[in-house]
């Protein structure tokens, strides 16, 4: 073996992707440039073309800023390459101390079965446990994160799995909510554990398909993505139609309402991380709420600040000057739509973790859930 094969962390199909100078990412967009001069993506692509990858692709958060459209090269190399480098490195992402690594690493030997769905109560109508639905609830590891979080930092992450079943509820939908679902394997995949990667995803595959669901929502955006994007290319018959919860409401409607609120939000101005359809959500249901006011977040600032295992210098100003940004609008409160995204940030604002800001943070789908009624046709859909 040569050095350069020792150092061509490729290992994957990229070059039709890397090829296309039609769609070279925009490096002025980048938000880890303003942290990390030395990190441009359009130059770290001419590198791995080469097959001399850097290390320095582990600072992608995959936010797509950089991304004219849809189709740009960068991030979906990034992604793989970043899996890549992890493999090479035997890199560990040690989310949480360690706890939640475990939990997966206990998932994937698949040795007892978990209880996981004590948060859904009798107000809540999912399918039973034998029964089959078309539409699947991913829920990731928000039972556990209430475990590992919930008392740090004052709430409980299934709360907002509680408001989308509410939600799904209010547009006659009982979702499919799997008693033993495993995690959907980010940072397996971005620590290059393909093995466990593949392992979860073939028994997510398995439990969707014995419950006849034919779409999957999630309020989780690195579940989205690794859902809709990554398990295509690795999991095989993965045929399921993935969803944003808030485009599914936004699709279907049905008899969802809401009140009255007198009250200022901020929003995060979609991008194509999360919004790859550009169907623009968030805003429609915002909009669909009488006498609110919503002020978008000045552009610049990703909606994802990298999976759990991701935290360093560089994503951790990324989440401070996200939250000074939402503060500078004077709304009173910031609306969230991915549930990841929000226990970072209540997770980050512990005492003496950030710098001041008045701003309220608030998870979306727990707020439309406190807004909305069940009388009236959805105009929004």
């Amino acid at each position: 073996m040569t050095d350069h094969d020792k150092h061509n962390l490729l290992g994957v199909k990229c070059d039709s992707e890397l090829a296309d100078g039609t769609e070279r990412p925009v490096d002025s967009n980048c938000p880890v440039t303003k942290y990390r001069e030395d990190f441009v993506p359009s130059r770290l692509i001419d590198e791995a073309k080469t097959g001399w990858f850097p290390k320095l692709i582990r600072h992608c958060i995959g936010c797509e800023l950089c991304s004219p459209t849809t189709n740009a090269s960068f991030p979906e190399c990034a992604d793989t390459c970043i899996s890549a480098v992890g493999k090479q490195e035997e890199f560990s992402p040690m989310a949480f101390g360690g706890a939640l690594d475990a939990i997966v690493s206990i998932q994937i030997k698949q040795e007892s079965r978990q209880n996981r769905l004590e948060w859904i109560d009798e107000s809540l109508h999912v399918a039973d446990e034998n029964e089959k639905g078309d539409v699947g609830l991913f829920v990731g590891d928000s039972p556990y994160l209430d475990i590992l979080l919930g008392d740090e930092i004052g709430f409980k992450p299934t709360e907002e799995f509680r408001a989308a079943i509410d939600l799904l509820n209010s547009v006659g939908i009982h979702p499919v909510v799997l008693p033993d679902e495993v995690d959907a394997g980010g940072d397996r995949f971005h620590a290059g554990d393909m093995e466990a990667f593949i392992i979860l995803g073939n028994r997510n595959r398995d439990m969707f398909k014995s419950r006849g669901v034919k779409t999957i929502v999630t309020t989780c955006d690195d579940c989205y993505y690794t859902l809709r994007f990554r398990y295509p290319r690795y999991i095989d018959d993965w045929d399921f139609k993935v969803m944003r919860l808030v485009d599914f409401l936004v699709e279907h409607g049905g008899k969802l309402t809401f009140l009255s609120a007198k009250e200022t939000v901020a929003i995060q101005s979609p991008d194509l991380y999360t919004d790859h359809d550009g169907l623009d959500s968030v805003r429609k249901l915002l909009k669909s709420i009488p006498g609110l006011t919503v002020k978008e977040i000045e552009g610049g600032h990703p909606s994802t600040f990298g999976g759990w295992g991701q935290f360093d210098s560089v994503t951790k100003r990324l989440e401070t000057d996200f939250l000074k940004a939402a503060d500078r609008t004077g709304a009173v409160t910031v609306l969230i739509p991915s549930t990841r995204m929000l226990v970072r940030l209540l997770e980050g604002r512990r005492p003496g973790s950030w710098e001041e800001t008045s701003i309220e943070i608030k998870g979306l789908y727990g707020f439309l859930s406190g807004k909305h009624t069940v009388h009236e046709e959805f105009a929004g859909a």
